[in-house]
């Protein structure tokens, strides 16, 4: 009984809705956006279809006109982000070189850009490397 009693006294999807949507519109435009940058992070984390492992190895990428370098913080199967100081946009295609993390045989692989952060970004592999992250 006393359980029903606190839900009922929470506010419902509507209320919580409204209340999102007056303090959403009162921000400044700067804030809107970084609100939804945050937002859009947030609800990509639980998306990933393959997890990420920790691995610390440098790599090198390239786009049509440049090569570069970074280090690899995180990789999975589907991708990895690279630490880089270097800034690329989402959607830029990309060619890693890096080394396997059991294995170390280095991996050629195509990749686009998917996520940027302000240390790198994340790519997503053109094609699934199998056991890339065990």
């Amino acid at each position: 009984m006393e359980s029903s009693k606190k839900h009922s006294n929470e506010p419902n999807i509507s209320v919580v809705t409204a209340r999102l949507f007056e303090i959403i519109l009162d921000m400044p435009f700067k804030d809107r956006r970084t609100l939804l940058k945050d937002m859009e992070a947030k609800h990509s984390q639980g998306r990933r279809r393959f997890a990420r492992k920790p691995y610390f190895m440098p790599v090198d990428f390239a786009t049509p006109d440049r090569a570069f370098s970074g280090f690899i913080q995180n990789i999975s199967s589907g991708g990895l982000l690279v630490e880089t100081r270097e800034t690329l946009p989402v959607g830029q295609q990309v060619t890693l070189s890096f080394m396997r993390p059991k294995s170390r045989e280095y991996v050629k692989v195509g990749a686009e850009v998917v996520r940027k952060i302000p240390e790198g970004f994340g790519v997503k592999f053109h094609t699934h490397i199998d056991g890339i992250s065990t």
